[in-house]
């Protein structure tokens, strides 16, 4: 740790060296003054003032002052600023020098990057969001997924509070049974992973493509949408720019699920074992000599601690006439909040990014190198048994009358004995203390591309990218004893590595025109993309101590490998068609062949149009300028492709070492197909129609945007299960069953005051979603997940179960209703009769009287954001929440269990007794032969998932320009994150990542700290 300080501070140092020596090479000439203000005589923070030309430029300090050095009194100074109309003005030899800059009410002529290409946003015919990076940088976060959390509207993400993590991101719902992860585009790379592996302080811009017009030109990998990252890249005739950013946080659980201390858990433990008509387990009975009265382990208090966060960037940029550089040096560090060996999360980025440029020629290329190093939360791994939960919940189960260390045992850690407790729980603690679970990381991600006007509106350019993985997943065991069911004898060792390598080549032709009123930009292209993946598994067991846990040290080991291969081939034409800026056409062809395939189903076609009317410039509707600035009317459709499924799936695998024994008893080796397989399987396709407008009002100050969107994917790509009994070594082969429908409405609003010293902007965005399944193919009726079902008509993984209908209060009003089971008894829950074999209720509660009981897929999303500067002072506060779900908590439910042994949730306190009658809560009982923990809506069991977060506060002063010599900009600040979270959910995360099939069910997902941070940014 120590060598790292030290070679960051070395970094630091030769910057800073760097920089004086060029701070006394340019401090000569004639030295100019001014200040940049707006209209209303506010000065402007952070324009530029270029003296035109040349690389001679100067940025204003927060008060809007600038100082600029010049070789002569001549020449002219270009003044531009975000949101406002650059300016030029003549020195004539003055040394003070004062520009007032007007609003741009044209701020939808910026650039957005699309697809293999740029528009003026104002001609954006399809679904594209635009992100606002300088906000989403406020956020702390490894990953670059989950920094788009409430910012984009028909964006949803879930993640946990785990180090390394990264989110699950959903554009506008699930639109398919498998992968649903969006694509995303790096510089102009498909990256063929998540992007975890990048710095989010290296993000320019950022878009995401939401609708088939916007991303038909991806094709294939554009059916879950596309995210499109451009990293930073230097200007031309700017001199060197120094700059560094910085924070240190710590993070701490906020939350505690209340559960009971020893005393209640005894009682409550002893009372369920005497009402199943069972002995009491020694450790709770007072009258026994192993009785426990002092251990009163708070495992949450052991086992939850304050975690921290870090990260350090040192940027250079800067060019000449022609030519751009950008370098960046990156370092991120989280350490989780969970006692043990992990979580944790480190990593190192390198980036270069660079453009030269000569006559028609321009070449550029960027470079990123990333090290990273996670300690998971450790997992079973074949050693503990039973499906255990995630470690975050048995944290959480573990009975206060286990002790947390035990010199005893093997590993020095606590634990249960069937002779004592009779109980069987974990040590999480110890568990996570004792096993090594690392994944390291080597990735190098690198693009060049070259490009040459070959006449004039007509340019060729050639995209080469390359992006190599290399993973080594290690996990170490060593003999341990946590107790009854928890015993490892043999220390064992998996030693594993991927190789994941993928080679980008494409070739475009760009042609643009302007004749009149009419504007043509045509697009055609050729794209090959080959993935490589090498995998690697090393076993060994029977170490020694002391350990050295290296493969070749185990008494017995071994290995295996496998490799796949991925082509993707395609050709790819766009024409964008514009008349007197009125009327808008875009349309798009993309033709991919997937290796995936069967030579029969390889190809597919995906086309889109889309259509746009600008009304604002229409004469004849006449809209009154003091109100509309912009309002275009827009409309598409388009069809995208799905190919996300393993390779090699339409083969039949074939076992050459199959022993067969002849009637005269000769045994031979022969080779058996040993998997169901569906040759025909073919792409999944997915169609979507938008409609939407876009609006900017009053001079700019307000931006307006909504639309509706109506997606159907068909063919949709799922694996089907069969019987054990077929033999196949895959007991779900994929094939094309299913048709879903997503549609909803999305809306997103800003408004922005620029002028006067106090400055403030307030935007928002409001998504709603509706998912129906309209076929499961194959004559398949349904779908079931945990506590879920999905069914044609309904919506993927709707809650499935029974109705709860109050509790029996006596054996009268038992046999007065529908048979449920022999043990059934007061203080049991009441369920209801509603069906049978017949249809109709027939006196018993079985199976046929499940029914649905509520979504568990969020029916809106949205986000709040809102940014105030006063003079030196800037002000952000962030929000984002979701409503109308229900949550299946594991968490709670095995707290509140009726049956077992683990720990208790204090609302158990509230159970049915002979004396406690008015509950909703049934009686405790071990053996729970009603089986009221079964799936239904009993209380507690769904739970409202509707929540507000405040995700980020942050308060920040910015420094006046010259503090220091050469200092150009500096600003602290503060911020807090994760704050609170207004929810009725009585488990920690209520965006917790969850399966397709089960979308309301929370399996344990890790607490989201709260994060409190101190950070400085400074350029040079």
């Amino acid at each position: 740790m120590q060598q790292n300080l030290l070679i960051k501070k070395g970094w630091i140092l030769v910057l800073f060296l760097l920089y004086g020596s060029m701070v006394n090479a340019m401090a000569q000439g004639i030295a100019i003054k001014g200040k940049v203000t707006d209209a209303s005589g506010a000065g402007l923070p952070g324009a530029s003032v270029v003296l035109k030309g040349t690389s001679i430029a100067s940025a204003t300090d927060v008060d809007g002052n600038f100082t600029l050095n010049l070789p002569s009194g001549t020449g002219t100074l270009v003044v531009s600023y975000i949101g406002f109309v650059p300016k030029e003005v003549g020195i004539n030899n003055q040394t003070t020098i004062n520009i007032v800059l007007e609003t741009d009410a044209k701020s939808l002529d910026e650039v957005v990057v699309v697809g293999y290409g740029t528009q003026r946003k104002s001609d954006i015919t399809g679904s594209v969001a635009v992100v606002d990076v300088a906000d989403m940088k406020k956020v702390s976060t490894n990953d670059v997924g989950a920094m788009l959390q409430g910012r984009v509207s028909g964006v949803s993400v879930n993640t946990d509070g785990q180090p390394g993590a990264f989110p699950q991101v959903r554009i506008r719902g699930i639109g398919t049974f498998g992968n649903s992860d969006p694509l995303y585009v790096i510089d102009g790379v498909p990256v063929s992973t998540v992007p975890r592996e990048f710095s989010p302080n290296d993000i320019e811009s950022m878009q995401v493509l939401k609708d088939a017009s916007a991303g038909a030109i991806y094709g294939s990998r554009a059916a879950n949408g596309v995210v499109i990252i451009t990293t930073k890249k230097g200007r031309k005739d700017t001199p060197l720019q120094v700059g560094y950013s910085g924070y240190y946080g710590i993070d701490q659980v906020w939350q505690r699920m209340p559960v009971t201390n020893r005393a209640n858990y005894q009682i409550l433990n002893n009372e369920s074992r005497l009402n199943a008509g069972k002995a009491l387990a020694p450790a709770n009975d007072p009258s026994h000599p192993s009785f426990i009265d002092d251990v009163n382990t708070d495992w949450q208090e052991e086992g939850l601690k304050t975690g921290n966060r870090q990260n350090h960037n040192v940027s250079l940029s800067g060019g000449g006439a022609n030519n751009t550089y950008n370098v960046s040096l990156d370092y991120f560090g989280n350490k989780g909040t969970y006692v043990g060996n992990g979580p944790s999360y480190d990593r190192y980025t390198a980036r270069v990014n660079t453009t030269l440029e000569k006559g028609i020629f321009k070449v550029g290329q960027a470079f990123n190198y990333t090290k990273s190093n996670e300690n998971g939360l450790v997992t079973g791994d074949g050693v503990l048994a039973g499906g255990r939960p995630p470690l975050i919940n048995d944290l959480v189960f573990a009975i206060p009358t286990m002790a947390l260390y035990d010199p005893n045992n093997e590993g020095g850690f606590g634990g249960t004995l069937s002779e004592r407790e009779d109980a069987i729980s974990l040590n999480g603690i110890g568990y996570n203390s004792l096993i090594r679970n690392t994944t390291d990381v080597d990735r190098l991600f690198a693009s060049i591309f070259g490009e040459v006007e070959i006449i004039k509106g007509l340019k060729y350019r050639l995209n080469l990218g390359y992006d190599a993985t290399n993973i080594r997943d290690y996990n170490f065991i060593p003999e341990f004893n946590l107790g009854y069911f928890f015993q490892n004898n043999i220390a064992r060792l998996n030693d594993n590595s991927r190789r994941l390598q993928t080679l980008l080549v494409e070739n475009t032709l760009n042609y643009e025109k302007v004749i009149g009123q009419h504007s043509l930009a045509v697009l055609v292209g050729q794209m090959y993309q080959k993935d490589d993946g090498v995998y690697r598994q090393g076993y060994a067991e029977g170490f020694v101590k002391p350990y050295l846990p290296v493969l070749f040290n185990g008494a017995t080991s071994t290995a295996s490998g496998t490799e796949d291969s991925h082509v993707l081939a395609s050709y790819l034409g766009r024409v964008n068609y514009s008349f007197a800026d009125k009327y808008l056409v875009t349309a798009t062809l993309r033709r991919d062949g997937s290796s995936r395939f069967s030579p029969a189903n390889r190809f597919g076609y995906f086309p889109s149009l889309a259509l746009g009317w600008k009304l604002i410039n229409e004469e004849f509707i006449n809209l009154p300028e003091d109100i509309f600035t912009d309002l275009k009317i827009r409309a598409s459709w388009g069809k995208l492709g799905n190919e996300n499924i393993g390779n090699y799936l339409y083969y039949p695998l074939i076992n050459s070492n199959v022993v067969y024994t002849f009637n005269n008893g000769q045994r031979v080796l022969g080779g058996l197909q040993t998997n169901v397989y569906d040759e025909s399987i073919k792409w999944e396709e997915k169609s979507t129609t938008n409609i939407g407008f876009d609006a900017v009002l009053f001079n700019g100050a307000v931006d307006l945007s909504a639309e509706y969107y109506n997606s159907k994917s068909e063919d949709v790509l799922v694996n089907i299960p069969i019987p054990a009994s077929v033999g196949s070594v895959n007991a779900a082969p994929v094939t094309n069953a299913g048709t879903l429908r997503n549609s909803g409405v999305e809306i997103s609003a800003g408004y922005n005051k620029l002028a006067g010293d106090f400055r403030y902007g307030i935007s928002a965005n409001f998504t709603t979603l509706h998912n129906e399944v309209l076929d499961l193919g194959l004559n398949v009726t349904e779908r079931y997940g945990v506590g879920s079902i999905t069914e044609v008509g309904g919506e993927v993984g709707r809650h499935y179960g029974w109705l709860a209908d109050g509790i029996f209060q006596s054996q009268e009003e038992i046999a007065n209703h529908a048979f449920q089971k022999d043990g059934t008894s007061p203080g049991d829950i009441k369920f209801r009769d509603i069906s049978g074999p017949e249809g109709t209720p027939d006196g018993i509660v079985d199976t046929y009287d499940r029914t649905y009981l509520g979504s568990g897929i969020p029916k809106f999303t949205y986000g709040l954001n809102f940014n105030a500067s006063y003079k030196n002072f800037d002000f952000t506060l962030f929000m984002s929440g979701k409503g109308k779900y229900l949550i299946n908590s594991r968490l709670y439910r095995s707290l509140m269990h009726t049956a077992g042994d683990d720990n208790w949730h204090e609302d158990i306190l509230d159970r049915w007794t002979t004396v406690n009658t008015d509950t909703d809560i049934p009686r405790l009982i071990h053996s729970d032969p009603n089986e009221n923990g079964r799936d239904s809506n009993r209380e507690g069991w769904l739970q409202d998932g509707t929540h507000l977060r405040i995700n980020t506060i942050s308060l920040g002063y910015n420094f006046k320009e010259g503090l220091i010599k050469g200092l150009a900009s500096a600003r602290v600040y503060v911020t807090a994150q994760n704050l609170y979270t207004f929810q009725k959910y009585k488990g920690y995360n209520p965006d917790f990542t969850a399966g397709v099939f089960e979308p309301g069910f929370d399996n344990g997902s890790f607490p989201r700290p709260r994060t409190l941070m101190l950070g400085v940014q400074i350029g040079f």
